[in-house]
């Protein structure tokens, strides 16, 4: 496992993307204003799965994205169910482990992560290190702005 720690996440081309979300659709952070603008087909499903109460909180969720290069996969993690809600060390051990299955289950070796607010980085990199492993993949953490 490695970690690399990078500016912009949309210089290079990680096969995954996981992005932390809550169950309501509603989410004014940089991050997801951006992956709204560059991936619309994805965050239209993630907000008709939020609508009709398809999601549940503490869980990963694959999708698929159809590109030729680049990042192919984004990970939906349901972190909270509201964005009011606080962030609690077993969900987030919970969501890091359902992390680790769907990389393990689709063969990703290289997924971008942004750093979750109300989490420690040295925490998130430990956790991380638990979960995956002997897995050999490279984790891209950056800043959420």
């Amino acid at each position: 496992m490695e970690f690399i720690e990078v500016e912009n996440i949309f210089d290079l081309y990680p096969e995954a993307i996981a992005h932390p979300v809550n169950c309501i659709g509603l989410s004014h952070d940089p991050f997801t204003k951006k992956i709204k603008k560059v991936w619309s087909s994805y965050y239209r499903n993630y907000a008709r799965a939020c609508l009709r109460k398809q999601l549940t909180p503490y869980k990963a969720y694959y999708h698929s994205i159809e590109a030729l290069f680049g990042t192919k996969h984004i990970v939906t993690l349901t972190i909270r169910n509201n964005w009011q809600e606080r962030l609690k060390k077993e969900s987030m051990i919970e969501i890091l482990n359902a992390l680790m299955h769907h990389c393990k289950k689709e063969n990703i070796l290289s997924i971008a992560l942004p750093e979750i607010e109300g989490v420690p980085l040295s925490w998130l990199k430990q956790e991380l290190k638990n979960s995956f492993q002997d897995y050999p993949i490279k984790i891209f953490l950056f800043k959420n702005i």
